[in-house]
């Protein structure tokens, strides 16, 4: 039997949300428990909505958008430190990732790949798989596509 963790680097998706609230619950328990680092990611959407772009014809649209998107950035970034902090105030060496991008699965593998991570840990959000095919999962698209373990938490 191997002496070493089965896990030496392990990524969490956060932004926030309960289901992913819970997946950094449970990834920095994970971490403790193996002695390994952290590494935590938040994504930050890029392109416009169908309700921006409809809106794009209002004049001072862009504006708007443009506050709207700075907004939600600060918004992740000041998510992303605390929730760092808190992992690091339990003793955890954490390394954050702000990553933008278009799609959340890709910028989730992305940093696996890039971090060697081992394990990915996501929160799963959709409640039904009905729900999920209709509005995509970020949880499924990972762990079809992940190279590492996948641990998807409810």
């Amino acid at each position: 039997m191997s002496e070493h963790p089965p896990y030496t680097r392990i990524l969490v998706a956060t932004g926030g949300a309960p289901h992913s609230q819970v997946a950094v619950q449970r990834a920095t328990r994970l971490a403790r428990h193996f002695g390994t680092p952290l590494h935590v990611i938040t994504v930050v959407p890029q392109g416009a909505t169908p309700l921006m772009n409809a809106a794009l014809a209002v004049p001072g649209a862009e504006t708007l958008e443009l506050q709207a998107k700075t907004d939600e950035y600060a918004a992740l970034e000041a998510h992303l430190r605390r929730t760092a902090e808190d992992a690091r105030a339990q003793g955890l060496e954490v390394t954050e990732h702000l990553v933008p991008a278009l799609k959340a699965a890709d910028a989730i593998l992305a940093v696996a790949a890039e971090v060697q991570a081992d394990l990915i840990v996501l929160g799963r959000k959709h409640r039904s798989a009905w729900s999920a095919a209709l509005a995509g999962s970020v949880s499924d698209m990972v762990s079809h596509a992940a190279v590492a373990d996948v641990l998807v938490v409810r």
